[in-house]
């Protein structure tokens, strides 16, 4: 009987699994016919099997191609020509390079740009390539870890049920892995964790046949803390950690192991331990530590993203509806227990309730609205979430729970009782989303309609809060999918954990974000941003994000600095590498008006992101959302303006040369003319950023324009960016034509309080970076 062999014998023989080798029989006309058909399957001549795998050898590749894990992948999910591409590119690389975790090869996208459907597909062409064991590196929480397993699972689906791969979680192992599954490709989903990676050392270990396969690790959610190195308690410096030393164990029970991260922000790219070189100290420009091989994973249509939550739009955009300003003052009475300042009586009336309530009575309206869209229009109405995030602190939890219970009690007392007494918030909601929602062309449902819907989501109990505080509480409200389960219509989900847990929350159409930590982390922040991504337009156009002006201005600000890094790296600018400065003001005292500032280099490691100013090429940096100073002193500050700046460099449509120290006295008067409520502008970076760029040209004057008889508006003064409050003419002039200076621009607004202004004109500076420079990152507080 050493003649005969069957279908898992040809399979070890070909090296290949038992479901090619049926294909095979199926789809090629030559393949030996079968001498016998026994229980355990059909059987055949072994001298027969191996001359026709050496006579087919060639054609054999190009069937494996047809049939290979990825395209039948691609096929099921049609995955575009795009996404295809970059699969390949990565599959390609991971074979071809020599990549470690020193070294690893990258995946870079952006939060919720569909990272996972690409490193799936990665993983089905690498099996194509002869990998078989993928292992991926999950976040530390049991939500993220079950929907990765719930995702593998749904789109190996086909080939699991065909025994041609495995899927297993490290914490819900099988006992030991049969001969037949260990002809599978096998992947395997284990947390972050010390202990994840025991147990999953321990299996490889244990099992016969695991060992000294071709092993390709994905580490999902990659950040400084992933594989490499960990943090010592009480030692600035990063050290090689026990997660990297266990990877080491993994690589030496393995024939050959590959590295993939797997990332949504560049800055993880500058934040590698090695210590900079004397080069980059000396010069202040950094330069990205280099992966084996990075691919830009790219963005379908249908994405929404930070651009969309804090770019610049025209007036009749309806992303310009999407913030709503909520009251530090709201957000701090929230924080902890205290009925002085809110209480169950007039909870809807209340000045530290106002935005929250407005975020709750808002969220049902644009959810009646959207499903009252979607049934005119023949589809099935979907359900929609809202999130409320304001605090991590469990102590503060419970309190918010209790207001979050006495605000829905109080509206569904009023909605039964009398439900007039509701129509003030309800209008307010209504006429806010009618400018949106008309702005993008939908249908907006009349006025009587959607209060009559609001009032009876109340009354139906058709609203479901949930309050997650635990890990474990998230696991229990995951659907099949392991994404947070919508129940109803209308789904609130409440809590300090939530946003933490890189879990994905389904129609995310409300935001109530509170969280404001003295130094926000660029990692959490995006993690944070659960509403971005695969969005509908049109409910883009009845989405709402609340938050505080100072809250808004650190996200606007991370947004800012991840595309100043994004698109160098895009464009092969990061070549060039990115300047990281900070103030050279160790001694702490304060600078003397007209001082020369000193900038000095800034090692990347050392910036905190909730204190940074970014500029590139096509950005600028100015001050917004302020008011101007009135009576005698403004009087005086704008009499000494209009001596130092000449009437010759006025309206003359060019660019003029001054020195950097006039900018800088036009800069410190122009300083003392505005007063802001919540985040003051970062003057010293806007003279650093000047100063830098004339040490750089080793040239002591900078450009100069100047324009009067501006009217615009204090309301529609808050586009950080500048480009609407330049306008189109000299927008053109300043962004698009080639200069190797900086500009610094100067825009004297008419004041009057009909537009919201106090009585005196004013100077409003803007500071436009050369168009040739690098991104540049300016740390106004770095970390100790």
């Amino acid at each position: 009987m050493q003649d005969i062999v069957g279908i898992n014998e040809i399979a070890d023989m070909a090296g290949v699994t038992r479901q090619a080798v049926t294909n095979w029989r199926s789809r090629t006309a030559d393949f030996p016919q079968p001498i016998a058909d026994l229980a355990s399957g059909p059987v055949f001549r072994r001298a027969q099997i191996r001359a026709w795998l050496l006579r087919n050898n060639r054609k054999l590749g190009d069937l494996n191609d047809s049939l290979g894990f990825y395209p039948r992948l691609r096929s099921y999910r049609n995955d575009d020509d795009a996404l295809a591409a970059c699969i390949n590119n990565v599959a390609d690389e991971l074979e071809a390079s020599a990549t470690s975790d020193q070294k690893p090869g990258m995946l870079l996208g952006k939060i919720q740009s569909g990272k996972t459907r690409a490193f799936v597909g990665v993983i089905a062409a690498a099996f194509d390539k002869g990998f078989d064991l993928a292992l991926v590196l999950t976040k530390g929480t049991k939500s993220l870890s079950a929907q990765t397993v719930s995702r593998l699972g749904a789109d190996f689906s086909e080939f699991i049920e065909e025994d041609e791969l495995l899927v297993l979680d490290i914490m819900h192992l099988p006992g030991k892995l049969t001969r037949a599954e260990l002809r599978r490709k096998i992947v395997i989903v284990a947390k972050k964790q010390v202990k994840n990676l025991e147990r999953l050392i321990e299996f490889i270990d244990k099992q016969e046949g695991l060992q000294k396969r071709k092993v390709l690790l994905v580490d999902d959610e990659a950040d400084l803390a992933s594989i490499r190195f960990v943090k010592e308690r009480d030692k600035d410096a990063l050290a090689q950690g026990t997660i990297a030393e266990q990877m080491d164990k993994i690589r030496g029970m393995s024939r050959e192991v590959a590295f993939l991260q797997v990332t949504a922000t560049p800055y993880s790219l500058y934040l590698q331990p090695e210590d900079y070189d004397d080069s980059a100290l000396a010069e202040c420009v950094f330069k990205p530590k280099r992966p084996a091989f990075t691919e830009l994973l790219p963005i379908h249509g249908g994405y929404v993203g930070g651009d969309d939550y804090f770019g610049s739009f025209d007036d009749d955009d309806p992303r310009n509806f999407l913030m709503y300003e909520v009251a530090e003052s709201e957000q701090d009475a929230l924080r902890k227990p205290d009925q002085r300042r809110i209480s169950p009586v007039h909870i809807l009336n209340n000045a530290n309730t106002t935005g929250l309530v407005r975020s709750v009575v808002t969220f049902i309206v644009a959810s009646s609205t959207r499903q009252e869209q979607q049934r005119r229009l023949g589809e099935k109405a979907k359900k929609f979430s809202m999130v409320i995030h304001n605090d991590i602190q469990r102590k503060a939890h419970q309190w918010q729970n209790d207001v979050i219970d006495w605000i829905f009690e109080a509206l569904k007392q009023s909605a039964e009782k009398a439900p007039n007494e509701l129509r003030p918030l309800f209008n307010a909601a209504y006429d806010d989303l009618k400018r949106s929602v008309s702005a993008h062309g939908d249908y907006m449902p009349p006025r009587d309609d959607c209060f009559d819907m609001f009032v009876d989501a109340l009354i139906s109990e058709d609203v479901v809060v949930e309050k997650v505080n635990s890990d474990a509480e998230v696991m229990n409200l995951l659907d099949e999918k392991s994404e947070l389960k919508l129940r109803t219509p209308y789904n609130i989900f409440v809590g300090g954990n939530i946003l933490d847990r890189g879990i994905t929350i389904p129609n995310l159409i409300a935001f109530y974000y509170g969280r404001n930590p003295k130094t926000m982390q660029a990692d959490t922040v995006l993690q944070h941003s659960r509403m971005y991504g695969n969005r509908d337009r049109s409910d883009l156009a009845v989405t709402r994000l609340y938050t505080s002006r100072r809250v808004y201005d650190r996200l606007y600000a991370i947004n800012s600095f991840e595309n100043s890094l994004r698109g160098a790296f895009e464009s092969g600018a990061h070549d060039q590498g990115v300047v990281f400065l900070q103030t050279d003001d160790s001694s702490g005292r304060r600078r003397k008006s007209n001082e020369r500032i000193k900038v000095r280099p800034c090692a990347p490691n050392k910036v905190l992101l909730s204190n940074l100013v970014s500029v590139s090429p096509g950005a600028m940096l100015l001050p917004s959302d302020f008011q101007t100073k009135a009576g005698s002193r403004m009087a005086s500050i704008q009499a000494k303006l209009d001596k130092i700046i000449k009437q010759e460099w006025r309206d003359t449509g060019d660019f003029v040369e001054v020195s950097r120290d006039t900018a800088f006295e036009i800069i410190d008067e122009i300083a003392k003319s505005m007063e802001f409520d919540a985040v003051d502008f970062e003057w010293d970076a806007m003279r650093g950023l000047i100063d830098y760029y004339a040490d750089k040209e080793d040239d002591d004057t900078i450009l100069l324009i100047a324009e009067t008889g501006r009217a615009l508006d204090r309301e529609k003064s808050g586009d950080k960016s500048g480009r609407s409050i330049l306008g189109t003419v000299l927008r053109e002039k300043v962004l698009n034509i080639p200069r190797s200076k900086p500009a610094l621009v100067l825009l004297q607004q008419l004041g009057g309080r009909e537009r919201g202004w106090t009585a005196h004109p004013f100077w409003w500076p803007i500071l436009a970076p050369p168009t040739d420079s690098e991104p540049c990152v300016f740390a106004t507080k770095v970390a100790s």
